[in-house]
């Protein structure tokens, strides 16, 4: 009976043990770290800045008039000056303009023919369209003839740049189709915060000679002044 109850209580005190060990909390895994990579700092675009200055190079070569015949008279002028149009069609000078150059070449004597370029740089492209559209108001608002006499005026649509125009001086009137008849012409485009004037003038030529040659120019002008359009050449 003795050895009965040894054994008992050494079996009870094992089991004790046992269930002491398993009571303990079980150790928890650590849990990975979860690293979230920055988002990248967008890169700020740069700001265009319509350019100011007039360098000669956005200015026609002066074989650009070849068609038309002009003497070797040559005048090149700086600064903000009145636009070169018909006499009745006077349109003052560029308002706000911040550079300016004119180019006559050809002195219009003996009936020949000058060609005229005239660009203005204004200060941003805003100012640049509203002097397109007071030029092209003075040019629309000219007379349709001129009293006492016979030279008519008709403005014309142009296919170049913005805000295009163009205007036909038809001399001694008459009825028959306007490209045969005698006279000049003359066409008004914008290129960004610059606006352009190309014209034939004086002589004894045709309208239709006048607008060929005016129309070629006005396109090779508009692309000389690409440096001012925020698109880029």
């Amino acid at each position: 009976m003795r050895a009965t109850t040894s054994s008992l209580i050494t079996v009870v005190c094992a089991l004790t043990l046992v269930g002491c060990g398993s009571a303990e909390p079980a150790a928890q895994e650590a849990s990975p770290t979860v690293t979230t990579d920055a988002a990248p700092t967008p890169t700020p675009t740069p700001t265009w800045t319509a350019p100011t200055d007039l360098p000669a190079e956005v200015m026609l070569p002066q074989n650009a008039w070849d068609s038309i015949g002009p003497d070797g008279s040559l005048e090149e002028s700086e600064g903000v000056v009145a636009w070169i149009v018909e006499e009745t069609c006077a349109a003052g000078s560029p308002a706000g303009g911040v550079a300016m150059r004119t180019v006559r070449q050809g002195s219009g004597e003996f009936e020949t023919r000058f060609g005229v370029h005239q660009v203005v740089v204004l200060a941003d492209a805003d100012a640049a369209v509203a002097e397109a559209d007071r030029l092209a108001a003075a040019l629309t608002a000219c007379p349709p003839s001129v009293a006492g006499g016979s030279t008519t005026y008709v403005v014309e649509p142009l296919a170049v740049g913005a805000q295009g125009i163009g205007v036909a001086t038809r001399y001694y009137g008459g009825e028959g189709p306007l490209d045969d008849a005698m006279g000049t012409h003359l066409a008004v485009t914008r290129r960004g915060n610059a606006v352009t004037l190309v014209a034939v003038h004086g002589g004894e030529g045709t309208v239709g000679t006048a607008r060929e040659a005016v129309t070629a120019n006005a396109q090779a002008a508009w692309e000389l002044l690409c440096r001012y359009d925020s698109a880029g050449c």
